[in-house]
């Protein structure tokens, strides 16, 4: 592996928040204490060599995913998302951006499935969260307004999610929060893959959404190759044993035409759940 060079950056300061966020400043918690005096604030940036930083610059957007789902007839199921009432419980930079990625995820899933209600929910919270970490410019202030408007076109409404995803991303990379944008990659990854498994085990028939989960193993050779330049980095380190656990499920899928027994599903579900809980909870 190329040698990596890492760089201290001081103390990420939060512009002030955007269109749809609140404003920022320093909130203060239920328990009476400052919010900012628990934030754990990533300091640390590793440059990735050339060909980590390609790869994380060309990582898919949730809506290659899920419209995945779509294609393949896969039902629609809210209660597989993240509830957005879990928001209010990031309180740190790196569950704030793992969530970020999940939320998006869960944005685009309603989006390609046309489910207004939950659609305006998930812009809320993935709007909230880019605000708190400082790119909230990226999210218009008619968007909401622009959604609703688009409800009953859906290559519209799918244009203009795929436009904000991208500019999140487009954002982190060009103000060098490399970081941030690896943990936005994981949460909306492992989203995705939890979403799909979990479809499959509800249709275990339909070979599709198993094909859907077994087009991402790249994907996430990609995260790991990505997250191993950081090393025994103290932010990164516990993300990426996490993320390796996912490898598990290739295991069990195995080829495409292997036959799935109910233990099989349930042991794919049960791995990739308890991921995502590791990020979500």
């Amino acid at each position: 592996m190329k040698a990596i060079h890492v760089r201290l950056t001081g103390m990420l300061l939060m512009p002030a928040c955007l269109l749809l966020m609140p404003a920022c400043g320093s909130r203060i918690s239920n328990d009476g204490s400052s919010e900012d005096s628990v934030q754990e604030i990533i300091k640390r940036e590793v440059v990735l060599s050339p060909e980590a930083q390609d790869m994380l610059n060309r990582f898919p957007t949730p809506l290659d995913v899920t419209t995945t789902l779509q294609t393949a007839k896969a039902p629609y199921l809210f209660s597989l998302c993240n509830p957005p009432a879990n928001l209010n419980e990031y309180f740190t930079e790196k569950t704030k951006a793992l969530n970020l990625g999940v939320f998006s995820t869960d944005l685009a899933y309603s989006s390609v499935y046309q489910r207004a209600e939950e659609i305006d929910k998930f812009l809320f919270c993935t709007g909230k969260l880019a605000g708190d970490l400082g790119i909230g410019g990226v999210y218009d202030k008619d968007l909401l307004k622009k959604a609703n408007g688009y409800k009953d076109n859906r290559d519209s409404l799918l244009a203009l999610v795929r436009t904000f995803l991208s500019g999140t991303s487009d954002f982190l990379r060009r103000n060098n929060r490399t970081q941030v944008a690896v943990f936005v990659a994981c949460g909306a990854f492992t989203e995705g893959l939890y979403i799909t498994s979990s479809l499959c085990q509800f249709a275990p028939g339909n070979s599709r959404i198993r094909e859907g989960i077994l087009a991402q193993k790249g994907n996430l050779d990609k995260l790991l190759l990505i997250l191993g330049e950081y090393g025994s980095d103290s932010n990164i380190k516990p993300v990426a044993d996490e993320m390796a656990k996912l490898k598990k499920v290739f295991d069990i899928l195995g080829a495409k035409n292997k036959h799935l027994s109910p233990v099989d599903l349930d042991a794919v579900v049960d791995i990739t759940g308890k991921v995502r809980d590791y990020m979500i909870k």
